[in-house]
């Protein structure tokens, strides 16, 4: 079962990904004024990031809290901004507080 060092790979790949997808976007956009794409891009977004927080659940501890250290990191750092940071680890920590509560 993935542990805490996966969770930590997690973060980083995804924030990687996303910065990237907006470098593709940001560079394209221009050429996509007033088009429906944009939109498509910005809903796509939204979908990835429900599935994300819908898989939480199935996560051990271990990755939880690697990807909440590595949410951490990454905010600290400035790569993650505030939305995102709230998106990242809101859902993980309910997880946690509902499995120990348990």
């Amino acid at each position: 079962m993935p542990d805490f060092e996966h969770g930590i790979e997690r973060i980083f790949s995804e924030v990687i990904s996303g910065i990237i997808a907006t470098a593709l976007l940001t560079a394209l956009a221009p050429a996509f004024q007033n088009s429906l794409f944009v939109l498509l891009f910005i809903l796509l977004n939204i979908i990835i990031s429900i599935a994300l927080i819908d898989a939480m659940p199935y996560w051990g501890n271990g990755y939880i809290l690697g990807w909440l250290v590595g949410v951490i990191i990454l905010s600290n750092s400035g790569l993650v901004g505030i939305f995102d940071f709230i998106l990242y680890i809101i859902p993980p920590l309910f997880i946690i507080y509902k499995r120990i509560k348990n």
